[in-house]
């Protein structure tokens, strides 16, 4: 940290030289800092676009976001400086920051607390919390800074914040599914009428397709006009592409060398450049076999800004470029989660948050991107790639195009890099928030999210790249922040919707209070997904012979137990000792939309009707307790397993399922195509099914195992599901079934559960 007299040298450094530039009056010229927006007509030179990090537009300044901290950090970047200025207090989660273009306030998101934080960074002190939607996420600014675009993830719409008197002045409704990057054009000089682009984070399926197909969904971007928020303006439909990648399918009726598809998914980020859109994003291939090079991509989405439409060719798959390279080891970049391009060039860097690094590429005259290659040792060649730190999600570039600073979500600091040299490489980190104390309940925790949301791991004994097959994927590749991508995947019992980990425990973290796991309860311990690791992502694995880092090869579910087996470590903890305590205590629920609903409203009334209408129809017998999920490992885990084992026909190789905690709720119908397990043989679901967890389960569409309800009105519309509970004819109303629906959209972690 500066010393107080270094940093007054440097604030009065820069007010000089911006007095300095006002008076030179260039076109580019900055305003003293001002004690609120409205005084301010300056105009941001670029076009703001949603993101963890940003820099100030004199080069000064960089601010990001320590989102697990609830803070934000000041980083005086000037000249190569280098130095963390301060922290600042925020709320929880902060998940965007944006600086106005005179540098006087940041505006912040806060997830969890569903505000937006307003920082003086004069003063460096908060000086409001701005209340918007649910789980807001993404902002951008106008030019002009005159307004906030707010993407609200949980409640699917669009706030707008005067700046002059941060508040909320419009609202906008989003005919999707969890809006989160938000991106503004720099038309016209910064004046008049501007475009805001909305990101819809999980695609949903297209009117002639469907889940479980590598064509059956598609992503949306919805156009806003600055000067009209009354509608939508226009939504960009990004389809599915051929991967470059075959599978081999011929247990499906197939060839060994089927072409696979994948379409974009995971849409967190969306910068502007050229009248181009670009969206990196985690892209899914469903159908079987579920495995590496088959599964997620690592698409870079493109779309034309005036005709508002995909790019035609401009949307590239970087594993392909990692495919064709000649130089190993590979290392594939699992996990695009953001991108900024240089100001005065076609080049551009796409951040690989599972991989750990940044990836350059490079667009040529009508937008369409292309991956950067350079030589390597033997007379090869190999994807560029630049080493950053832990997990990184965020990326800025200063104007003068020599440095870019990446956020490093698990690591909790700032990667500067050097883009004036060849190649491009990383001078220093500056830490922005404090790590856990080496020990700690919170470094275990940390280690935890680190192990899931990296696709290599570093490991205490020196071994690394044990997570996928040459950094193929991570955990978080198909459970984005240990939750839900969405996505119906072929696996072994047949079509799976992935399942958010927020209810695999219940939110007050009873010691053993855990749910049956899949829904054809084929695993009960969270370390049964080693085999997802070895099988379906193609690591070696965490578990170990004993004083040797070697795969232990007797690993399966149920018997022998799999925790507190030998195992690697990270962070000096027991690496799956590490994932479970992360899952218990630190993946997040979302928020519900209706949270705080007063109780004497309409709403409030209606809520409470429905909780009633939930008791009395008996659903608590499925989803009652503090998970909202009856089925919990009651039983001791030892060997010989204490449990009876039912196994279907075939399928081969067998999959056991607990049987004794499945329920018939009529959504099985093996007459369905889908109902197939990854050999092509009749999936599990005559026995039934696992009940998930209802907690924050508005957040989670599409429903069923097999994703084909996409909304909870179709759910309800389900009679045997309505009756599973055993009483007949309480849901036949439509009142009733309106009031149980507004009930279900409320449950999050605050709300009281309802015991069997």
């Amino acid at each position: 940290m500066p010393s107080k007299h270094n940093h007054l040298l440097f604030r009065v450094v820069i007010t000089l030289l911006l007095v300095f530039m006002s008076s030179c009056g260039g076109p580019q010229a900055e305003t003293e800092a001002v004690t609120s927006p409205e005084t301010t007509a300056t105009i941001a030179k670029n076009s703001s676009y949603s993101s963890p990090i940003a820099i100030s537009d004199d080069d000064a300044l960089v601010v990001v976001t320590n989102t697990l901290n609830g803070t934000i950090s000041l980083i005086n970047v000037a000249g190569d400086a280098n130095a963390k200025l301060a922290e600042i207090q925020v709320g929880e989660e902060p998940r965007s920051v944006v600086i106005t273009p005179n540098k006087a306030f940041a505006y912040v998101t806060n997830q969890v607390s569903g505000t937006v934080s307003v920082v003086d960074l004069a003063s460096q002190t908060k000086v409001a919390d701005i209340p918007v939607g649910a789980e807001p996420y993404g902002i951008a600014l106008t030019p002009d800074a005159a307004r906030a675009y707010v993407a609200n993830s949980a409640s699917n719409t669009v706030s707008i914040i005067d700046t002059a008197t941060n508040s909320v002045v419009g609202t906008i409704n989003i005919p999707g599914v969890q809006p989160r990057g938000v991106a503004i054009t720099n038309n016209n000089g910064g004046t008049g009428q501007q475009f805001v682009y909305v990101t819809q984070f999980l695609s949903q399926p297209t009117a002639s397709g469907g889940p479980g197909l590598d064509q059956g969904s598609e992503g949306k971007v919805f156009v806003i006009s600055t000067t009209d928020d009354a509608q939508i303006q226009g939504v960009i439909t990004l389809a599915a592409h051929d991967t470059g990648f075959a599978a081999d399918r011929t247990a499906f009726g197939g060839t060994d060398k089927d072409p696979t598809f994948a379409y974009p998914n995971q849409m967190q980020s969306i910068v502007l450049k050229n009248g181009r859109g670009y969206l990196p994003n985690v892209a899914a291939s469903p159908e079987g076999p579920v495995k590496f090079n088959v599964d997620t991509q690592a698409f870079l989405s493109v779309f034309d800004v005036a005709a508002k439409s995909e790019l035609a060719n401009g949307t590239i798959n970087l594993h392909a470029a990692v495919k064709v390279q000649t130089f190993t080891p590979k290392l594939f970049v699992a996990n695009p989660w953001a991108i900024a391009f240089e100001h005065a060039s076609n080049e551009g860097y796409v951040v690989s948050s599972a991989s750990d690094v940044l990836v350059k590429v490079t667009i040529d005259d009508s937008g369409v991107p292309t991956v950067v290659n350079v030589p390597a040792d033997g007379d090869t060649t190999r994807v560029l790639t630049i080493e950053v730190h832990k997990n990184p999600r965020g990326i800025v570039i200063n104007n003068a195009d020599t440095r870019a600073y990446v956020y490093n979500f698990i690591s909790k600091d700032v990667s500067v890099v050097d883009l004036s040299a060849s190649p491009e490489v990383e001078l220093t980190r500056v830490q922005s928030a404090d790590l856990p104390a080496a020990g700690s309940d919170a470094a275990k925790f940390l280690a935890g999210n680190e192990l899931f949301h990296s696709s290599r791991g570093e490991f205490d004994e020196g071994v690394s790249e044990r997570l996928s097959n040459e950094g193929w994927q991570a955990c978080s590749s198909c459970h984005p922040d240990g939750l839900s991508d969405g996505v119906v995947w072929a696996f072994a019992s047949g079509p799976r919707k992935s399942i958010p980990l927020n209810g695999t425990f219940s939110p007050q973290n009873q010691t053993g209070n855990q749910r049956i796991l899949n829904y054809s309860g084929v695993f009960d311990e969270l370390e049964d997904f080693e085999l997802n690791i070895r099988g379906v992502s193609g690591g070696p694995g965490l578990i170990v012979l004993a004083g040797t880092t070697d795969p232990d090869p007797n690993v399966k579910a149920f018997d022998p137990p799999n925790a507190a087996r030998e195992q690697l470590h990270v962070g000096g903890f027991p690496a799956w000792d590490a994932i479970v305590a992360w899952t218990q205590f630190r993946v997040p629920s979302p928020v519900s939309p209706l949270r705080g609903t007063d109780p004497n409203s309409e709403t409030g009334q209606q809520i409470a009707q429905g909780r009633q209408i939930f008791t009395q129809a008996n659903c608590q017998a499925c989803h009652g307790g503090a998970k909202w999920s009856t089925p919990q490992v009651d039983y001791a885990r030892v060997s010989p397993f204490p449990e009876t084992i039912s196994v279907g026909t075939p399928p081969e190789p067998p999959v056991g399922q607990l049987s004794r905690f499945l329920q018939l709720v009529g959504t099985f119908d093996p007459t369905k195509a889908i109902e197939k397990n990854a050999n092509n043989a009749q999936a599990l679901g005559q026995l039934g099914f696992n009940p998930p967890s209802l907690l924050s389960i508005f957040a989670f569409p599409p429903y069923f195992h097999d994703g084909s309800c996409p909304t909870l009105e179709c759910v309800l519309e389900n009679q045997t599901h309505r009756e599973a509970g055993g009483v007949t004819g309480l849901l036949d109303d439509p009142a009733s079934q309106a009031a149980l629906l507004q009930f279900l959209k409320s449950i999050d972690i605050t709300t009281e559960p309802i015991n069997p």
